[in-house]
């Protein structure tokens, strides 16, 4: 059977750093040499990518998230994406800047369980017909397994939100273009939370080159960063290279390059992640309702600017106007414009300077203007307070109360770092922004029926000192006139609108603690109610009243309490193991990964391989094995090593394979029984596979050495230390056995890189060709060949 799937051409050329298989979709994402990312179906048609841009950031990592949901790609400008599969929209940026000065190195994207034992059970009760992958990727068959019922649970994961109105979208130009502008973007970005989807956490982990490592979970829920030079002290110099995890455990494993002097040094250090398991189920529902919340905080603050920019503008060219009626009025007649306009609307009697505004500077042209621009800029607002503010408001208060049920019960208060106190003030808060939000739409409805008034009043004496006074059309038109509402308009909202007290945009800029009343036993939505129904000036409450601005950053303060206060709690539950040294010198490529063994007796177990339960009758362990493949390194030539060691672990076992002639270009983990090796030697190319934990039928396999004694934690980076190669793939028989794939003579399609997708349903490899001009996707589930298929011409081929 043909092997081959697909065949893809790209130019330019691809950056064999960046190219990556979705997990659970038939999506290939590659980073060109030029920074562009573009992201492809099997079939070669581009789904979504980074548009042409003059200057385009270069990309240091990419990464799919665990569900194939997901791309996170890390730049230059210290800026991480994450980009949505199903939209291709930029659904959240990470500021990578605020953790450190250095750039990205390592991203690393885990699922966890949070329930590992109801997970393996659930497995073992199927009898073969439920695997990991069917939980991991959510097999609608599951939906039909027989599951316990849990009330408490079922009712704390209700999901309210999905009866509110969905949050409308954004004009685009605002602060954050393109994340609330489009339906399908608030949509991925407050998706409801199931009772499915809170068995388990994604754990995101970025690396950077000065040894910091951030952390958060469920995309966007930030953990912190944490510092491996003063979390393990024995680091001088280091850096992350690889992540590893498995869903099955909460420890993740990272693989550090130590720079000691001149000498490099690679060591295992495994990541303990306590907080899932410690905070269980309700960890995923305080991340989620927290990212939503501070989604939703974003949603305001974008709302608040496009309020702002609109109503800033709105009174731009009418301010123009009037600025020039007041200069030549104090120039000529020592008065302004209100007492020139409410003299004229009362007497009907127009002043030589006034008459020459209306007639030539104004016209009926200006007026039009001036009109659209009033009545856009006050129908913009009402748009925006009723249609987007209010329901984000009203989301946001159900959000803070869902997370304020969870702060009122003891164990989820010391567990979730949540304090019914801040919540409270927050709700106050946001009550207060709601009592506001109604007074702009209630002073945006009325001063726009003011103008109407005085638009039509201002077009009536534009006809009038055009025209000849003795006109009877224009005795009948005046009686038409809302006298009213257009000298309310010419004493208040024309020069001085309600609405700028209401934005604070002429406030003087107070400090947010100012409006922190909860330490004086006040509340600041009384006052505002107190305000607001006592008659006072308006003026007065300006001066010691915050307006939309000023609440909406006190907001921001106080979010940002309980979110630092959350991820404070989460970070003590995070701990780094002691590392495990795999040897010295820089290996060529390199590949992490980690499985979960069950055993009864603890060879070879790390001490953070925790769970413990009765099975048959005796003591059973889960222990998390951590296997690493370094390729040859500078000093040892065509030596592989395969180590498996964990933290705390008093060994660490190797097996040496001899490549003979062949040059590894790269290896692989395919899943957790084989691996492949992409070799190449002066006449052809191949691709071995190699079962590295246990023989397979024909008994090939790895065999693995106790290293440098049983007491030693770390491999000799001398080459005679080594043992004998445990395999020799240039041995014939060998050869005959392992190579899986052999590609046809000729340098051109020798592979540069191969990437692995292992998931049940679509177990593929894809490689990446010498000249990085094109890739192709073969089918891992076929028998081994000689892949004979003809290679068209490259230049050919684009030309086309």
């Amino acid at each position: 059977m043909d092997e081959m799937l697909a065949e893809k051409v790209v130019q330019p050329a691809i950056d064999p750093e960046h190219l990556e298989y979705c997990p659970t979709m038939d999506l290939i994402a590659v980073a060109t040499v030029d920074g562009q990312i573009h992201v492809y179906r099997m079939n070669g048609q581009r789904v979504f990518g980074s548009q042409n841009k003059q200057s385009t950031p270069k990309v240091y990592r990419m990464r799919w998230k665990p569900n194939g949901q997901c791309l996170a790609v890390a730049c230059d400008n210290k800026m991480l994406s994450l980009t949505s599969a199903h939209t291709g929209k930029v659904i959240h940026h990470i500021d990578c800047s605020l953790y450190s000065n250095s750039q990205v190195c390592c991203l690393g994207w885990g699922l966890n369980f949070t329930d590992t034992n109801k997970v393996t059970q659930q497995i073992e009760k199927s009898s073969g017909q439920i695997s990991l992958d069917d939980i991991i990727s959510r097999n609608p068959r599951l939906q039909g397994s027989d599951a316990a019922l849990d009330l408490p649970i079922d009712l704390a994961f209700l999901d309210i939100e999905a009866l509110l109105p969905k949050l409308s979208p954004l004009s685009s130009g605002g602060i954050e273009d393109d994340i609330f502008n489009s339906r399908s973007s608030l949509d991925t970005m407050f998706q409801p939370l199931t009772t499915d989807s809170t068995d388990s956490a994604d754990v995101l982990i970025i690396g950077f080159d000065d040894g910091t490592v951030h952390l958060s979970i469920y995309d966007s829920f930030e953990i912190g960063c944490f510092n491996l030079h003063q979390s393990l002290r024995s680091f001088r110099k280091c850096k992350p290279l690889l992540h590893s995890s498995h869903a099955l455990s909460t420890t993740h494993v990272l693989l550090i390059e130590d720079v000691m002097q001149s000498r490099q040094e690679m060591h295992i250090v495994p990541l303990d992640l306590r907080l899932i398991s410690n905070g269980g189920r309700y960890l995923s529902l305080l991340a989620s309702k927290a990212t939503q919340l501070h989604n939703v905080l974003r949603y305001i603050r974008q709302v608040q600017g496009q309020l702002y920019s609109d109503f800033k503008a709105s009174q731009d060219l009418p301010g123009r106007f009037l600025g020039n009626i007041e200069e030549t009025l104090r120039e000529h007649s020592d008065s302004n414009w209100i007492q020139a306009a409410y003299h004229l609307a009362v007497t009907g009697h127009c002043s030589v300077e006034v008459k020459e505004w209306i007639v030539d500077q104004l016209g009926e042209r200006g007026h039009k203007r001036w009109e659209k621009a009033i009545n856009t800029g006050y129908e913009s607002i009402r748009r925006l307070v009723h249609e987007n503010l209010l329901p984000a408001l009203e989301r946001f208060t159900v959000l803070v109360s869902r997370l304020r049920g969870l702060a009122k019960f003891e164990t989820s208060q010391v567990m979730l770092g949540l304090s019914t106190l801040n919540l409270d003030n927050i709700l106050d808060t946001v009550n207060c922004l709601q009592l506001v939000a109604h007074r702009i739409l209630k002073t945006a409805c009325s001063e726009i029926r003011q103008f109407q008034a005085f638009s039509e009043w201002l077009r009536q004496e534009i006809e009038s000192q055009a025209a000849d006074h003795n006109s009877s059309d224009i005795t009948e038109k005046d009686t038409n006139i809302d006298y009213a509402n257009t000298l309310e308009y010419i004493q208040g909202p024309m020069m001085h609108s309600h609405l700028i007290t209401l934005f604070n945009l002429r406030s003087e800029e107070k400090s947010s603690s100012q409006w922190d009343l909860a330490s004086e036993g006040r509340s600041l939505f009384e006052l505002y109610k107190r305000e607001y129904t006592e008659p006072v000036n308006n003026e007065h409450r300006a001066k010691h009243l915050p307006g939309l601005d000023a609440l909406v950053k006190h907001l921001d303060t106080q979010c940002e309490t309980v979110f630092e206060r959350i991820a404070e709690t989460q970070r003590r539950n995070v701990r780094f193991a002691g590392p495990v040294s795999v040897g010295a010198g820089t290996p060529a490529c390199m590949d992490l990964t980690t499985l979960v063994e069950v055993s009864v007796l603890a060879k070879h177990a790390t001490e953070a391989a925790v769970d413990i339960h009765k099975s048959k009758g005796c003591e059973t362990k889960r222990f998390l094995v951590t296997y690493v493949a370094l390729g040859p390194r500078a000093n040892q030539p065509g030596v592989f090593e395969i180590e498996n060691g964990m933290s705390s672990t008093k060994t660490v076992d190797q097996s040496r394979i001899d490549t003979g002639n062949w040059t590894v270009k790269d290896i692989k983990f395919i899943d957790d029984k084989e691996l492949v090796i992409a070799a190449v030697d002066q006449n052809s190319a191949k691709l071995f596979r190699l079962a590295y934990h246990q023989s397979d039928d024909r008994g090939l396999g790895l065999k693995y050495n106790q290293a440098n004694g049983a007491d030693s934690k770390e491999l000799s980076p001398d080459v005679e230390d080594y043992h004998e190669a445990d395999l020799d793939i240039s041995n014939p028989e060998v050869d005959k056995a392992c190579a899986w794939l052999e590609f046809p003579q000729g340098a051109s399609w020798a592979p540069e890189k191969l990437v692995v997708n292992s998931k049940k349903g679509r177990r593929v490899i894809c490689a990446l060709a010498q000249d990085r001009l094109r890739y192709r996707i073969f089918e891992l589930d076929s028998s081994p060949s000689t892949l004979n298929t003809q290679y068209p011409d490259i230049d050919a081929v684009m030309r086309q």
